[in-house]
């Protein structure tokens, strides 16, 4: 009979834990506006045009990293790189070191403004971005005055306003090329 009563008190536990944290990821999600997640396929294509890119990167940084998938997917398949998240959301980066400490995946994650001075950017090989349109005039401009020279930069989905993409990578040929959906530029820090 006791037993029956742990089993219910702990299982009232995580549902209760499970409620709390669904409210947190909600309530997040409508203050800060939606993440822009990165797929799979996109991923594995991401970790492939670093290798073919740049393959002796050893600092990548995820500008906008919200829960850290890709971050996350990053540091798996190229165990080497030291892996930077950044993002303004605390509630996104508890969940980031929360998955990385599950994981067991070294990656450090940081709760800045990416446009801050804080986040210097100058050691930086690779640099990986999915945010909105009208943030990149901005993040070019930072990118210009601290990448250093030979820096890869790979947007999803939005580009800058007047570098120019040395290549780029279509996610998903099925969708129609002017929408640009999941499509990988990468630029090159001149």
């Amino acid at each position: 009979m006791i037993l029956r009563y742990i089993i219910l008190f702990v299982f009232m536990g995580s549902v209760s834990a499970a409620t709390v944290f669904f409210l947190i990821f909600a309530l997040d999600s409508l203050m800060r506006g939606h993440d822009l997640p990165t797929s799979r396929r996109a991923a594995k294509k991401l970790v492939e045009a670093i290798k073919e890119y740049k393959p002796e990167a050893k600092n990548f940084y995820d500008l906008g990293c919200a829960r850290g998938n890709l971050s996350l997917a990053v540091k798996k398949f190229l165990p080497g790189l030291i892996v930077y998240g950044v993002d303004n959301s605390a509630v996104r980066i508890f969940f980031a070191k929360l998955k990385s400490t599950i994981l067991r995946r070294k990656v450090h994650f940081q709760k800045q403004d990416i446009f801050s001075l804080n986040t210097d950017l100058s050691q930086a090989d690779v640099v990986y971005t999915y945010l909105w349109h009208d943030l990149m005039p901005l993040l070019e401009k930072k990118l210009q005055e601290e990448l250093k020279t030979g820096t890869i930069v790979i947007t999803n989905t939005s580009n800058f306003p007047t570098w120019k993409p040395i290549h780029k990578i279509v996610i998903h040929p099925e969708i129609p090329e002017r929408f640009d959906f999941e499509t990988l530029s990468i630029y090159l820090k001149e």
